[in-house]
Order: C-alpha cells, then structure tokens, then sequence
C-alpha cells in the first residue's frame, strides 16, 4: 500500500494598461516584513485584459501570516513564513527557488525551481523543469521533481474592501505539477552515495512520471499586482490531488497583502514611489480633460458649481449648487489609490451644499478630491503643506 504524503514546495510572494514586472521594482528586498491576511476566497476570474475584479466583498478571516525577507550571502535571499523558509537566487533575468526547509522537512533542488522570469508582459508564457531531493524527518527519503508554468493571463482594475480601486493591475498564474515519492532511507541509501558523474536534467521522465504515474499533485497560484507595489496585493492558491487521473481538491485559499500596510511599513521604495506617483498624476489629468475648468479652485457648468478651500486648520471645505438633481458623491484619496473619506448624497435637490472633509490627521502631500455626479466625473489635486 502507498503512503500518500504530499509536502508544500515554494509558494512565492511576489498588477486600462498593465504593468510590466521588472527586477528593479518586482524582487524581494531584505529587510522588508508583510503580513498575509487569510481573506474568503477569491475566484481567479477570466483571462485577458481590461478585466475588473470586484473583491469588495472580501472579509479578513482571524489568520495571519508574517512573511519576511533576509539576505543569505551575496546572491540570495530567504523568504520565511509559517515556520518555513525558502531559499531564493536572482540569476541573470530569473528567479529561482533553490530549496525550502521546516522543522520536519528539508528539499534542495539540483535544478532549481523557476519562479519568475523578467520582464513580465501580458500574455507572455514560460514553462522549466525542476528537480530536487531531500528528507522528511530524518526518516524517509524525498524525490521531488515536476513542471512549472508562469503566464502573465490578465490585466484590468482590482477594487479592494471599502472601495479602494488599484488600476493597472497585472495578474500571473503559476501552474505547478509536482511528482513526489518518499522511500525509507535505508531504502535509499545506495541512490544517495556520491555521484562522480554530473548532474543531467530528465525532462522525458518528468513528463513520463506526470503523466502515467498513479498520483501527482497539481497547485494553481493566482497573484493580482498592483502598478506601483513590489508585491501581490491578492494572491489564490489552490491545490488538486489527482489520483488515476481523478482529481481531488486538496484546499484552496487567498490572501490579502494590504496596499496601505505595503506603503506604510515597508522601508521607503523609491522605484514604486515613482510609480505610484506617475500613474496618479496621469489619472488626475485623463480626469481633468473631461471637466470645464472656469477657476484656480473651482468648476462651473450645466449639472454643477463647486468651490473648494484648505483652511489653516485642516479642514478642506468643499461648497457645491447642484444645477440639477442628480446623486453626488465626494471622495478624497491619497497618491496610493487609498480612498481616505466617501460623502454620498443618493436623493438631493437643486440647491447649494456644503461639505467638510477633515484633514489634519493626513500627512503633507498631494491628495485627489473626486466630486462625481450621475453624469460627469469632476477631479482636483489637494496640495497639504
């Protein structure tokens, strides 16, 4: 009778117009730390672009996950979580996954693991083997071996819980078949003697085992980035035991890796600042064009007549006449796409109205106040000092 004993391999951290992940703003830096939030799941949803994902249902669930990033000599990186830590190497224009190790189980691979390859560009699509072995509580030898494919799949706008909409969003989809066996060791023991012959990667045994073997595990790995941040700001795993070719789900869950929690506490990205910074400077202006400038610090046409003010004390007036009885909504965000106050007016009448957005808690910095009736869509830079 075969034991059926599957163990996790790397599942690594890493979003209109997509993005395209770079080394520069895309790899894990040493030092940062981020907390992934277990959330319901999250349906991948289709492939292609101008997609819009709706998770603004999501609900946090109790767990949380810290994932941090060290450097381990020159040239690689350790990513540990959850009493796990893999181990990571920048070479050339790839990422790999040399190994992972926990308290119950050790896997170096001969042929590392590809993680990402860069550039990444919508619809691109690449595919390597890996290769690897290694012990299960000191007992039982492991033979790890399987496939990987990476496809940038989708692209669109991803809006979060509370609103927040994240443009430029590119999504990449991880397909791994993994093919495992765990022998005794002393089983195994002439198969670990030293090997004077070099290492040669199998391919056709990859495939051959994958194929006709009695059991292989397959995981599915979603990751939605945001244009502007370093890491995922979704992520979706999903993990299928086939069995003679019958598939059976063994979990699927998502995470949520907080855009404020990135910006906030992760040491100062100057490469997705500049990001950020660019794409919400081009959202303010494709705004702009479709208003009537009249003022410095106002608008005036057919449906509305507006003015604003940041007072000494913090607080941004904003003064409007609706011309027409239409539903109003004010909403004030800061550069990251975060949607700091929402003011919704559903039945008013023609009239003047005044409103106060408190902003003295706010850092100084560039804000956008976004007035939007039924028909048009009204946006102005807030400058705090």
């Amino acid at each position: 009778m075969r034991v059926l004993l599957f163990l996790s391999g790397s599942i690594f951290t890493l979003g209109l117009h997509a993005q395209a992940l770079s080394t520069a703003s895309n790899i894990p830096r040493s030092g940062d730390q981020l907390i992934k939030h277990v959330v319901t799941t999250c349906e991948p949803g289709d492939t292609g672009s101008e997609q819009i994902w709706d998770f603004s249902n999501l609900k946090l669930q109790d767990a949380s996950y810290e994932l941090k990033y060290t450097t381990q000599g020159s040239d690689s990186i350790v990513a540990t979580e959850h009493r796990t830590m893999y181990y990571y190497l920048l070479s050339g224009d790839s990422l790999f996954c040399l190994g992972y190790e926990n308290p119950t189980t050790s896997i170096t691979y001969q042929k590392p693991e590809l993680l990402l390859s860069f550039p990444v560009l919508q619809d691109r699509t690449v595919s390597d083997y890996y290769d690897g072995e290694g012990n299960y509580c000191g007992h039982l030898h492991i033979r790890q071996r399987g496939k990987s494919t990476i496809t940038a799949d989708a692209s669109g706008d991803l809006i979060l819980p509370e609103s927040d909409t994240l443009h430029k969003v590119l999504r990449i989809r991880t397909h791994k078949l993994i093919h495992q066996r765990m022998t005794p060791k002393e089983n195994a023991s002439a198969s670990l003697q030293p090997d004077t012959l070099p290492y040669t990667l199998n391919r056709d045994s990859i495939e051959y085992l994958l194929a006709n073997d009695s059991i292989h595990l397959e995981t599915e790995t979603w990751r939605w980035y945001a244009h502007g941040y370093r890491y995922p700001v979704v992520e979706t795993v999903k993990s299928t035991v086939y069995q003679y070719g019958n598939p059976h789900e063994h979990f699927s869950t998502s995470f949520i890796y907080l855009p404020e929690e990135q910006y906030y506490d992760l040491p100062y990205d100057a490469n997705n600042q500049k990001r950020r910074d660019i794409a919400t400077e081009e959202q303010v202006e494709r705004e702009w064009r479709n208003t009537v400038k009249t003022g410095k610090k106002g608008r005036n046409d057919e449906s509305i007549s507006y003015n604003y003010e940041l007072e000494s004390g913090g607080d941004l007036q904003v003064s409007y006449e609706l011309k027409q009885p239409e539903k109003v909504t004010i909403s004030l965000f800061n550069l990251q796409g975060q949607q700091l106050t929402i003011i919704q007016r559903t039945s008013p009448k023609t009239g003047l109205y005044s409103e106060t957005i408190p902003m003295n808690s706010y850092p100084a910095g560039k804000y956008l106040l976004r007035i939007t009736t039924e028909k048009r869509v009204y946006a102005e830079k807030i400058l705090k000092k």
